[in-house]
């Protein structure tokens, strides 16, 4: 069975909605409590990557679901990241607190 392109169309939008929709808990968690020590740097960064490669395949492909999507993933990653930098402690940090 052959799709129409509506269909296709109404696809690619509810896999971008729930791609997307994936980031923005941990974001809003990030800015409420002001701690990511549980969230991985290098699954962000990988994340990041991936989804820049999918912005590159897209808009060489003129996709533009792919390419919108995935650079608005790539945005509220880098955001998350920026977060995880800003708020995570480190060692230092954490030994001032006991000594």
């Amino acid at each position: 069975m052959i799709l129409n392109d509506y269909l296709i169309f109404v696809i690619g939008i509810f896999a971008t909605f729930f791609t997307l929709w994936s980031t923005v808990p941990q974001i809003r968690k990030s800015l409420r409590t002001r701690k990511t020590d549980d969230v991985s740097k290098w699954l962000i960064i990988s994340l990041i990557t991936g989804l820049s490669l999918w912005v590159l395949y897209g808009a060489l492909k003129g996709d533009i679901i792919i390419t919108g999507a995935n650079s608005i993933g790539v945005s509220f990653n880098t955001f998350l990241l920026i977060l995880k930098l800003k708020y995570t402690k480190t060692n230092k940090e954490l030994s001032k607190g006991n000594g």
